[in-house]
């Protein structure tokens, strides 16, 4: 209290702050403090974009490291799977590596083309993709068989991870060739009917079209259930790894039911939108001579159309001759060296 009394003589001396003035001065330096302290945080604001910030540094590290992501399409016999393993054998660094081509095989043209032309090569690796049912009336497994080939192409996922780290120094997994895509659509309209909508218990009975889809946008599952594939897919070319998607044709508009039967012409067997994924689409056909006299075949020529190809203009609506094959002389073959020299 003595400096409280000795502030009171000093005011009535009129030497020292009035009370009024002590309290004055105590409030304005309160309410001094919130403006300042306003002040501040607006001028340093939140960064809400300091994660972009922090990946864009490093966007140019995790660009695309191939743009290889290659649909090919053709009837039986016309040197699909034999372009993508003749490139994959032709390329020379791969082989000093060691680096190593995924097959998912469902149509079995892969393992059969490996096993004929390429038997001790032991760096082309077939995998089954197909589940079987053990006490069933049905061959395959189509929901499992849907779960198989997602573990596939996620551990090939994971691989091309590991071989982008800078210390990996080891065989890579140059390719990924998937076989009978058309199957692949197969499964997924059956598990469609099967699984997502209860339309059947089983492939025979999803097999059964008198049991119709409810609605057309129930066809939106089985779109998104093929396209599961086409986006671990994606992410492999991202990481390095050449994807190969080989199909059969169809004549078909891309459209459903009798409307299909309007004008229709040969395109690749596969869930429609895929043309709009594929960086390069590649057709094969085959072009057989008669004899004129006994119409006995003479002579076979394949061939390869680059029937779209983002990457390479000059390759555009280009055709290449990858074999020739004539009677009583042995077959004369040249491949597609755009699939491994950079052309593309």
């Amino acid at each position: 209290m003595s400096g409280f009394g000795k502030a009171k003589e000093l005011e009535k001396k009129g030497e020292g702050p009035t009370e009024k003035t002590m309290l004055e001065e105590n409030s304005l330096s309160k309410k001094g403090s919130k403006p300042a302290k306003a002040q501040q945080q607006k001028s340093e604001p939140m960064d809400v974009f300091s994660d972009l910030r922090e990946e864009l540094k490093n966007l140019h590290q995790t660009r695309p490291k191939t743009h290889l992501f290659v649909g090919i399409a053709g009837h039986e016999n016309t040197g699909k799977s034999a372009i993508v393993l003749d490139a994959f054998n032709r390329d020379e660094e791969a082989t000093k590596n060691g680096d190593t081509l995924d097959i998912i095989d469902f149509d079995g043209g892969g393992s059969a083309s490996a096993s004929a032309f390429y038997p001790d090569n032991e760096r082309i690796r077939c995998w089954e993709p197909w589940v079987m049912q053990k006490n069933d009336r049905t061959a395959y497994d189509y929901p499992e068989t849907h779960n198989r080939v997602m573990k596939i192409l996620q551990f090939a996922a994971q691989r091309a991870r590991e071989q982008n780290e800078p210390d990996y120094d080891g065989p890579r997994l140059w390719g990924v060739h998937v076989t009978g895509v058309d199957l692949w659509d197969s499964i997924c309209i059956n598990n469609m009917r099967i699984v997502d909508l209860n339309l059947a218990k089983d492939g025979i009975e999803a097999a059964d079209w008198n049991k119709k889809v409810g609605h057309q946008w129930d066809w939106a599952i089985r779109k998104t259930r093929f396209h599961q594939m086409t986006a671990i897919c994606r992410g492999l070319v991202k990481l390095g790894v050449r994807v190969f998607w080989e199909t059969h044709l169809r004549l078909t508009n891309y459209t459903w039911g009798k409307a299909e039967d309007t004008n229709p012409t040969w395109r690749p067997d596969w869930e429609k939108a895929s043309n709009n994924y594929v960086f390069q689409i590649i057709l094969c056909e085959r072009e057989d001579t008669y004899d004129d006299e006994n119409g006995d075949l003479t002579k076979s020529e394949y061939t390869a159309t680059f029937e779209k190809c983002k990457t390479n203009a000059s390759l555009q609506g280009q055709k290449r001759t990858i074999l020739v094959t004539e009677i009583g002389k042995p077959p004369v073959w040249i491949g597609l060296p755009e699939l491994s020299d950079g052309s593309l």
